[in-house]
């Protein structure tokens, strides 16, 4: 796009071209141009839009912060809670373009993407959505089938194994040449091993206490396998035992919550993190906040990391918020909050 911008009126005349939904504001944020596709999605005639704040189209969460996120002036580009005429929040994928930056007919294109299956142009991302779930859906039954099979048949027969050859250890005591004693000790210590790794891999392929316990306890299992593995200190807090959530949410949070130590492990640096699990107005709420380097929040569209867009997925599958900060030098928090 060029860096200058003859007037409003062409930029009026620009985004009806557009077939996405797309405002144009001034350098002071009121819109000056909107296009049918924007109106038919908001569901305001143009006239209501013009001269509004572009505040006017956000949630009123948004509209309590004191600096909203789309007129802060590092944003280009995220996921912005909107609202239409009716009062209905739509969640909005949403870039934003400076115009002849200082210039007097300069200011800011907004450009919006929907995110749910009954807006404008949303029939194929909805069938992605849907395929992504129906993939995540059967790669969870398939570790599942996996880590039983494993536990039932692979860790049976390692334990039948070691059976006989602590018998067979037991019966060589006896024997003279001491060099036949130490091998077969040497390879029942390396069965053990072994069995210890099965019954892990099978553990980690999908942890059967979170069927058996729930996910307040799987949570708690998963942190201190983390802190044993990588010398990471966890504090978890959890103010309930038990969270009644169905199979498929508590499967989602327990991976959200996996992913996210496993970033914290390869790239975070960190000493500690502070996790929580609560219930608070009939919404489950898991905090995940680490004292590590943190990351410039400018660069996360760049850095487009596969974990992080996993767990965005998974959240927005369960009809769920993910939220994530992070400073250089001050560590990084997400916040996942969906319904009971």
């Amino acid at each position: 796009m060029e860096n200058d911008f003859p007037n409003q009126t062409t930029s009026q005349l620009l985004i009806q071209h557009f077939s996405e939904p797309a405002v144009f504001t001034d350098p002071g944020f009121a819109i000056t141009a909107c296009n049918p596709a924007a109106s038919a999605l908001f569901l305001y005639n143009q006239q209501d839009i013009l001269g509004q704040s572009i505040t006017f189209l956000f949630s009123p969460s948004l509209k309590t912060n004191s600096q909203p996120v789309s007129v802060n002036p590092i944003f280009t580009e995220g996921i912005i809670e909107c609202i239409d005429s009716t009062g209905k929040i739509i969640p909005l994928h949403t870039t934003r373009h400076a115009i002849a930056p200082g210039q007097p007919n300069g200011g800011y294109l907004f450009i919006y993407k929907c995110l749910e299956a009954d807006h404008t142009s949303t029939g194929s991302y909805a069938q992605l959505r849907e395929l992504s779930e129906h993939l995540l859906n059967v790669r969870e039954t398939e570790r599942t089938r996996i880590a039983r099979e494993i536990h039932d048949e692979l860790g049976q027969q390692l334990t039948i194994l070691k059976m006989d050859l602590s018998w067979l250890n037991q019966k060589l005591k006896k024997c003279e040449d001491a060099s036949v004693l130490q091998k077969t000790g040497d390879a029942l210590k390396v069965l053990n091993e072994t069995i210890k790794s099965v019954r892990r891999i099978a553990t980690e392929l999908r942890p059967s206490m979170l069927d058996d316990l729930g996910l307040t306890e799987a949570i708690e299992w998963q942190s201190k396998e983390f802190e044993k593995r990588w010398g990471i200190r966890i504090i978890f807090e959890s103010d309930s035992s038990y969270i009644p959530v169905d199979n498929d949410v508590a499967t989602s949070l327990f991976r959200i919550y996996q992913e996210a130590l496993t970033n914290i492990a390869r790239h975070a640096n960190a000493k500690t993190v502070f996790s929580k699990l609560k219930v608070k107005d009939d919404q489950v709420i898991l905090t995940i906040a680490d004292d590590g380097a943190g990351f410039d929040m400018q660069t996360l569209a760049i850095k487009k990391t596969l974990g992080l867009l996993g767990m965005k997925e998974r959240t927005l599958m369960m009809g769920g918020r993910f939220e994530i900060n992070s400073k250089p030098g001050e560590g990084t928090t997400i916040l996942v909050t969906t319904s009971l």
